[in-house]
């Protein structure tokens, strides 16, 4: 059979290192458990432990009663869009938008991916550390030239760095509240962003899917609200609403081209969301009632995992840990534990491998970036209390 040379940028595409890590994980769980009578603690995805609401449930099932089986509208159904723009008035405190300001997506990851889409082969600038499937899929998929800014030791900004690298860049990706650090930008932070963007003539592709999961009173700010007209901020109902099967999100821009561009990727990879999908969207972004009490709930629960995750994670003396305030991430630095004489792939894994031994699901620093390797990422997504307190004792005990 002859060696066919197919597309670059595909064959550059790698599947998410969480998805390669959850297959380990299956694998070596039986064996844990028979010489251990114990099971593995997940700490490896963002996945969620809740149900999706029963109204959002039930208006699925409404809208396939009323025979909403049959082709979407391209870009989105009107009432999906009405109600984003009211969610974006009520929510983000962002004003002046109508349908056409918006296009409706197979999740937030196809949102993103179609935004990125729009600058292929152009220079991109992002934080380190960045989501995985931003450097494993977005970036090769359409060939861009991604530069990774470091955060600080505690994911502050140096703005200077910013500045210098935003020279030439085509458009800066944000995510807030970060994946994989639980950062929540602050309000002057993401102006400050903003700002650099517009002096650089460059676009914002702001990445906003943990946008309801904000810890300690905080506030989620969306650039979304500011009047600069190249923004593109994206959003998903997975997070927000234990959604992340149903593959609903949508992105929002000033720039009316952007949306008609979109539109037509959209049509071309998807031709549309279910439509009766997009009428229990609608019903999940109007029901505020019903919403905020879903929330409240998902919240509270995620804030005492948190708190119990950072009192055992800042009791291990010498362990960097920082407090997130919004997402289910921990990012702490193991530096402390890895022996000085390693390096390259070994000292990648080091602290991985280890923790497997012991039976916790991690997911390594490099897989979020070239700045990062003696980090862990522990989602605290799906472990109820006591699977983080069984978890905690196992990282103590790598760590003693």
């Amino acid at each position: 059979m002859t060696d066919y040379k197919f597309s670059e940028n595909l064959l550059n595409v790698r599947m998410s290192p969480i998805v390669s890590i959850s297959e380990e994980v299956r694998k070596l769980a039986p064996e844990f458990k028979a010489k251990t009578g114990k099971d593995f603690v997940l700490f490896q995805r963002g996945e969620i432990d809740f149900p999706t609401p029963k109204y959002i449930v039930d208006a699925a099932k409404n809208a396939l009663d009323k025979g909403l089986t049959k082709y979407p509208k391209s870009g989105g159904e009107d009432i999906f869009k009405e109600a984003i723009i009211n969610k974006l008035q009520y929510f983000n405190n962002a004003n002046g938008f109508d349908k056409d300001n918006i296009v409706c997506t197979y999740g937030g990851q196809e949102s993103l991916e179609l935004s990125f889409k729009l600058f292929e082969g152009k220079k991109g600038v992002g934080f380190a550390p960045c989501w995985s499937c931003v450097l494993e899929n977005f970036v090769p998929y359409c060939g861009t030239d991604f530069h990774q800014v470091p955060l600080g030791e505690d994911f502050s900004i140096d703005f200077d760095l910013l500045d210098r690298a935003l020279e030439g860049a085509s458009f800066f990706y944000l995510n807030t509240p970060q994946n994989p650090t639980g950062k929540l930008f602050t309000k002057e932070e993401v102006s400050a962003i903003v700002d650099l963007c517009a002096k650089h003539g460059a676009f914002l592709i702001s990445d906003e899917a943990y946008e309801a999961v904000v810890f300690d009173g905080e506030k989620h700010f969306s650039p979304t609200s500011l009047e600069y007209e190249n923004i593109i901020s994206t959003f998903t109902l997975s997070k927000t609403f234990s959604m992340t099967g149903w593959r609903l999100g949508y992105l929002v821009t000033r720039n009316k081209q952007i949306p008609q561009l979109l539109k037509l990727g959209n049509y071309t990879q998807t031709a549309g969301v279910t439509t009766f999908l997009q009428y229990a969207a609608a019903e999940a972004l109007n029901n505020k009632d019903e919403s905020k009490k879903a929330l409240n709930a998902m919240v509270t629960e995620y804030e005492k995992r948190r708190d119990l995750f950072y009192e055992g994670l800042s009791s291990i003396d010498g362990l960097g840990v920082t407090k997130p305030k919004g997402g289910f991430y921990f990012f702490p630095d193991f530096s402390n534990f890895i022996p000085k004489n390693i390096s390259g792939e070994e000292r990648k894994l080091y602290i991985y491998k280890l923790l497997l031994n012991e039976g916790v699901a991690s997911v390594y620093g490099s897989c979020f970036g070239n700045y990062f390797d003696d980090f862990i990422r522990f989602s605290f997504s799906t472990t109820p209390v006591e699977n983080i307190k069984e978890g905690l004792e196992r990282i103590k005990k790598i760590c003693a």
